[in-house]
C-alpha cells in the first residue's frame, strides 16, 4: 500500500514538473513604467515601476518593455531576457545616483538590451574602471542605446564573456567608449563614438574581434589594440583624434581595411606583425602611418595632405612590403629609417613628387624613386607628361592662295613645363626649317620665310620640353597661283575599304587625274589621327575597329586642288602578340652541341613565322629547334624572339652555364716505362727458351 502511494506521489510530481516547464518555456511580455501609480502586475495596463523588479519576476526568454521615463536604479541581468526601452517613443533614461561600479551588469548569456539612454550626469560613479554597461556573459546583444556623460567606460567587455554584439549605439563624453579586456570574438559595428577622454575603442588581450563600420571622432585616441591576435578593423570612419587613429602593437595576423582616417596625429601606429593594411584613405593627418613592426603588408592605400609624411618607418621596422599606395600633396611622401621593400612583383607606388618620365609608356618610371631613404625601383604613375601635340596651324591646313611671305604658327602647351622649344620641319624632306626657343606654355611658336608662286608646301612641328617631345600632324598649304588659267585636278580615293585591326590596307588614288597638267602632290588623311603625303598608293594599318573617313587631297602642277572622300570599315579584334616559351638545359660543356627548343611557343590568333635565337656569346640562330656550340665556359643569357604573321613579337629568356669540356688524358711516362719493362722481360724469357 505504501509503495502504491509512493508511485502516485512520483506521478503527481512528474506531471507538475512537466506543466511547470511548459509554462516556463512559453515566454511572456512584462511592462515597466516608472511613473505608474497603483497596483502592478507587469501588464501594459498595470506595469511594474522598477526594471530590476521586472527582471527578478521574469523567466528565461521573457521580454521586458520599458516605457519612457527616468529610472534611478542599478540593474543586474542574470536571466536570458530582452530589455527593450523607449517603447512609447520617449527615452527610457537609466541614471542612478548610487555609487556603483556598473550601472547595468549582464551576467546571463543571450541577454539583449536595446533603445535605452544610460548616463551618469551627476558623476556619482567614482570608479575609474566602472562602466554604464558591463558584460560578463556570452552572446549578449547591446543595440541602439545612448550611453553618455560618465568618467568611466560606456561598455565594458570582461574576460568572462565572448561572442557579444555591440551595434548601433551612440556613445558620447566618456573615458573609454568600448573597452574589452580578455574578451574574444566580439563584433563591434555601426556605433557612433565621440568625445572620449581616453579611447573610443580599447581592446587588450582579446582575439578575433571585429571593429566594423563605426564612426569615431573628437577623442584622445581612436581604436587602441594591444596584445590581440586576428583583429579585423574595417570600414570605419575615424576623424579629429588627438593622437592615434588606430594603434596596434604586439599582435599578429590582423586586417586593417577600407577605413577613412582624417585629422589625426598619427593615422595608424603599427607595431605588430603579419598585418594587412589595405585600401585605407588617409587625409589631413600629421602622419598617415608610423611603422615600427615587421613582415606587414601595406597596399593600395592613399595618403594625401599629411603635414609631416604619408608613411614613416622606424629603425625597428623590417621586411614590410609597401606597394600600390598613392602619395599626393604630403609634406613628405615617406621617410625610411628601417629596412623595408617598397615594391612587389616589379610594381611600386604612385609618387606625386617623382618628377621624372616614362618614355616607353610601360607604366613604370625610367629611374627609381629615391628620396628620404625610400628607394622604390618601380615607381608608378605621376610621371612628367610630354608636351601636348602642337595645334591650330597658321596658315590653316589645306589653305590655298597663301601669300609669298609666310609666317608658320602653332599653339603649344605643356602642363609640366613653363617653356618649350619648337622645331619647324619641311614634311617632304624632313628638313629643319627653324627653331623657336623659350616659347611659354600656352603660347604660340612662329617661323617666317618666303616661297614662290604655285608652291605646295607641307610642314610639321615638334614641341620639346628638354625631356620629352610631341610631333604635330602634317599640314600643307599652296601659295598664290600664276595668272594663266588652269583646270583643277580630279581626286579619286577609291574604296570603300575594309579590313581587320592590324591588317594592312593599300589605298589606291591612281584613278585621280589632271586634264591639263599632272598631279604633283597626294595627301591622305586616314581618319585615325594619322596622315601621309606624296604616296599614290599608301599602305596603312588601323589599330582599333571602327568606321573611318578617309580623305585624299591632290594638287596639280599649278597648285590647284581637289578632294575625294571614302570610308574604311575596320571589323574584328586587334591581333594579339605571340607567346614565347624557351626550353634550355641548365648547363653544358664547351665543344658540344646543345639543343635549344622553342616548340611550346604559341600565337593565340595566328601563326609564328620566325624564331630568332641570341645565344649570349655574339652568335645568332634561327628555327623552332636549333643547336649551338659554345667555345668558352661561362654563364650565358639565351634570348628567344618569336614573330607572328602580323609582325608582333614576344621575348623569352633563360640562362645556361657552360663548363670546360673534360680532356682525355694520354698515358704518362710511368705507364710507358712499365710497358717497356714488360716487353724486355718477355723477350728475355723467349731467348732462354
Amino acid at each position: 500500500m505504501n509503495g502504491k502511494r509512493i508511485w502516485i506521489l512520483l506521478f503527481i510530481t512528474l506531471a507538475w514538473s512537466l506543466s511547470t516547464s511548459m509554462v516556463i518555456s512559453e515566454s511572456k511580455d512584462i511592462y515597466v513604467d516608472s511613473s505608474y501609480k497603483g497596483y502592478s502586475d507587469g501588464t501594459a495596463e498595470r506595469p511594474y515601476t522598477s526594471i530590476q523588479h521586472a527582471i527578478d519576476i521574469a523567466d528565461e526568454g521573457d521580454t521586458i518593455y520599458v516605457f519612457g521615463g527616468s529610472y534611478d536604479e542599478t540593474i543586474v541581468v542574470d536571466k536570458r531576457v530582452r530589455l527593450w526601452g523607449s517603447i512609447d517613443g520617449k527615452p527610457s533614461i537609466i541614471d542612478t545616483r548610487t555609487d556603483k561600479r556598473y550601472t547595468i551588469e549582464v551576467k546571463a548569456d543571450y541577454a539583449e538590451i536595446q533603445d535605452f539612454t544610460i548616463s551618469d550626469v551627476g558623476d556619482h560613479k567614482s570608479s575609474p574602471i566602472g562602466a554604464l554597461i558591463a558584460i560578463e556573459a556570452d552572446n549578449v546583444v547591446i543595440q541602439g542605446n545612448h550611453l553618455n556623460n560618465t568618467k568611466s567606460y560606456a561598455i565594458y567587455l570582461s574576460s568572462s564573456g565572448e561572442g557579444n554584439v555591440i551595434s548601433g549605439n551612440t556613445i558620447n563624453n566618456t573615458a573609454r567608449g568600448i573597452c574589452g579586456e580578455g574578451s574574444d570574438t566580439n563584433d563591434i559595428f555601426n556605433n557612433i563614438i565621440g568625445n572620449c577622454s581616453q579611447y573610443a575603442i580599447y581592446l587588450s588581450s582579446s582575439d578575433n574581434n571585429r571593429v566594423y563600420g563605426n564612426y569615431i571622432s573628437n577623442s584622445n585616441q581612436g581604436v587602441y589594440v594591444t596584445k590581440c591576435e586576428m583583429v579585423n578593423i574595417s570600414n570605419n570612419s575615424i576623424s579629429s583624434i588627438d593622437y592615434y587613429g588606430i594603434y596596434l602593437d604586439y599582435g599578429t595576423t590582423g586586417k586593417i581595411r577600407y577605413n577613412t582616417i582624417n585629422n589625426t596625429g598619427i593615422g595608424i601606429y603599427l607595431e605588430g606583425t603579419s598585418i594587412n593594411i589595405y585600401k585605407n584613405s588617409f587625409n589631413y593627418n600629421n602622419r598617415g602611418i608610423t611603422l615600427a613592426g615587421s613582415s606587414n603588408t601595406i597596399e593600395n592605400n592613399s595618403f594625401s595632405n599629411s603635414s609631416a609624411s604619408g608613411i614613416y618607418t622606424l629603425p625597428s621596422s623590417t621586411n614590410n612590403i609597401i606597394y600600390h599606395n598613392t602619395f599626393r600633396d604630403n609634406g613628405m611622401s615617406a621617410r625610411e629609417e628601417g629596412s623595408n621593400q617598397w615594391s612587389k612583383n616589379a610594381e611600386g607606388n604612385y609618387w606625386d613628387d617623382y618628377n621624372y618620365i616614362d618614355r616607353n609608356r610601360d607604366g613604370i618610371g625610367d629611374r627609381p624613386y629615391n628620396k628620404n631613404g625610400v628607394i622604390d625601383n618601380f615607381p608608378l604613375g605621376f610621371f612628367l607628361k610630354p608636351p601636348d601635340k602642337p595645334t591650330n596651324p597658321r596658315p590653316e591646313d589645306t589653305a590655298t592662295g597663301v601669300g609669298l611671305k609666310i609666317t608658320l604658327q602653332v599653339d603649344v602647351e605643356d602642363s609640366d613645363s613653363d617653356y618649350l622649344t619648337v622645331y619647324f620641319y619641311r614634311a617632304d624632306t624632313n628638313e629643319l626649317l627653324g627653331i623657336d626657343k623659350k616659347v611659354p606654355s600656352g603660347g604660340t611658336a612662329k617661323y617666317s620665310f618666303t616661297q614662290p608662286f604655285d608652291t605646295t608646301f607641307a610642314w610639321y612641328t615638334i614641341a620639346n620640353d628638354s625631356l620629352q617631345e610631341n610631333r604635330s600632324d602634317t599640314w600643307f598649304f599652296t601659295t598664290m597661283v600664276t595668272p594663266p588659267n588652269n583646270n583643277p585636278p580630279v581626286a579619286d580615293a577609291g574604296g570603300p575599304y575594309s579590313a581587320a585591326p592590324d591588317e594592312p590596307i593599300t589605298f589606291d588614288g591612281s584613278n585621280s587625274y589632271d586634264s591639263d597638267g599632272e598631279i604633283k602632290f597626294y595627301r591622305w588623311n586616314f581618319g585615325d589621327g594619322t596622315s601621309e603625303i606624296l604616296a599614290e598608293k599608301p599602305v596603312h594599318t588601323y589599330k582599333s575597329p571602327g568606321d573611318y573617313t578617309v580623305t585624299l587631297t591632290v594638287i596639280d602642277n599649278l597648285g590647284t586642288t581637289d578632294t575625294s572622300i571614302t570610308t574604311a570599315a575596320i571589323r574584328g579584334v586587334p591581333n594579339q602578340k605571340p607567346i614565347a616559351i624557351i626550353q634550355t638545359p641548365e648547363s653544358g660543356r664547351t665543344s658540344e652541341d646543345i639543343v635549344f627548343n622553342g616548340v611550346n611557343s604559341s600565337d593565340p590568333d595566328g601563326n609564328i613565322v620566325n624564331y630568332t635565337w641570341n645565344f649570349g656569346d655574339g652568335s645568332i640562330g634561327y628555327g623552332v629547334i636549333t643547336t649551338h656550340i659554345y667555345t668558352e665556359p661561362g654563364t650565358y643569357l639565351v634570348i628567344l624572339t618569336v614573330t607572328d604573321d602580323h609582325g608582333k613579337t614576344d621575348v623569352a629568356q633563360d640562362t645556361i652555364t657552360i663548363e670546360k669540356a673534360v680532356e682525355e688524358k694520354t698515358p704518362g711516362f710511368g705507364y710507358s716505362l712499365l710497358l717497356l719493362a714488360i716487353f724486355i722481360l718477355l723477350a728475355d724469357r723467349k731467348r732462354r727458351w
